[in-house]
């Protein structure tokens, strides 16, 4: 189970992970016409598309069949919480990933949600391993060094430039944590920022306020 709170890149990193597996692994995606199907009737579906749903109470020979011969053993499931049906309960949801687990094909399931119940409900799991990873969602002096340094990377890269956001800023030298769903912004900020440099007053040289520095590069783009 991934859990983490909004904007701290579970997503993103469920993404990364099925696109460096992407043969080993069945994706569940969600599907509003699909809300009154198990989860064992979902990933039916994701491998026998012309398959028909009904509410199949373990895991079918054929899918076991195909998970051995392809070796797509891992189930990943963003947002485990979507998926549950108005005939569900997060026991429910549980009872599905367990029949995956303990059936022949040996598979395991990856899931992230917020809803804490279905946290606690799996936190009670006893007949098989698991692993509870949390995210923090923020972002340490040291890990904003390093994707500001990415960062300015990939754009230059992109853009034929040769830009270098300062080394210390506001962010690299507070004490506090910064959250993960703001450091893009910030960093559109803090680049354009250098690229303007000659065009912006003096003044803003100094650390400032992110606010003052977007609408000191806004001013200079648009006038």
């Amino acid at each position: 189970m991934v859990r983490g709170p909004a904007g701290a890149g579970i997503t993103s990193l469920l993404d990364a992970f099925v696109a460096n597996h992407s043969t080993t692994v069945i994706v569940v995606r969600h599907d509003i016409f699909l809300s009154r199907v198990s989860l064992v009737d979902r990933v039916q579906q994701m491998v026998f598309p012309t398959s028909e749903f009904g509410w199949l109470k373990r895991v079918p020979k054929s899918l076991v069949e195909f998970v051995k011969l392809t070796n797509r053993r891992t189930i990943v499931i963003d947002d485990a919480e979507i998926i549950i049906n108005e005939r569900d309960s997060v026991g429910n949801i549980i009872d599905d990933m367990l029949k995956f687990a303990m059936s022949a094909a040996g598979m395991q399931v990856i899931f992230s949600t917020r809803r804490v119940p279905l946290q606690n409900e799996f936190c009670k799991i006893k007949t098989v391993q698991t692993s509870d990873i949390s995210l923090s969602g923020a972002l340490t002096g040291q890990n904003w060094s390093d994707l500001k340094a990415q960062f300015c990377h990939w754009s230059n890269s992109r853009y034929g430039l040769n830009i270098r956001v300062q080394d210390r800023d506001q962010f690299a030298t507070t004490a506090d944590e910064l959250e993960i769903d703001r450091a893009m912004s910030l960093l559109e900020v803090l680049y354009c920022t250098e690229l303007l440099h000659d065009q912006l007053p003096t003044a803003m040289s100094g650390a400032r306020a992110t606010e003052d520095l977007k609408w000191e590069v806004l001013r200079v783009l648009f006038g």
